[in-house]
């Protein structure tokens, strides 16, 4: 491990960002293995879905990642790891597949900013209360 986002460890994190792509972050931590570099997020959740799945605002948060680190580190990056509550690791693999959705994600979020309005995908109240774009929805559970 080189890169951690987490308070009181020894090693620095720092935001990364892309011009390109528009987006930044700071992933939990960065693990360099004989594959390439895995960004690898840490999620609270004690429940995570079944079957070993990772929810799809966690597994495009950690392609995101995937992508920043390639273009800012200039190394590969085979996949990505999310671990729920401490214990249950998923894998969130970069395939082309994945980076496809991943640029189809980043254009809609970018359009719904330009329109400046979104449409809500879910019921949730607590998703909306932490919506990058709630001042802009109008649809947002309150």
């Amino acid at each position: 491990m080189f890169y951690q986002d987490l308070v009181g460890q020894p090693f620095a994190a720092r935001d990364l960002r892309s011009l390109k792509l528009g987006i930044s972050g700071k992933p939990d931590c960065l693990i360099r293995t004989a594959d390439g570099i895995v960004p690898v997020e840490l999620k609270k959740s004690k429940r995570p879905p079944a079957r070993g799945e990772v929810y799809p605002n966690h597994m495009i948060q950690n392609l995101a990642y995937c992508a920043l680190v390639e273009e800012q580190l200039g190394e590969r990056v085979p996949y990505g790891l999310v671990i729920y509550a401490g214990r249950q690791v998923r894998r969130v693999e970069f395939t082309d597949s994945n980076r496809r959705w991943l640029m189809h994600t980043i254009a809609a979020l970018q359009a719904a900013r330009l329109r400046k309005q979104a449409k809500r995908n879910h019921n949730q109240r607590g998703r909306c209360s932490g919506c990058g774009v709630r001042d802009k929805c109008d649809q947002a559970l309150r």
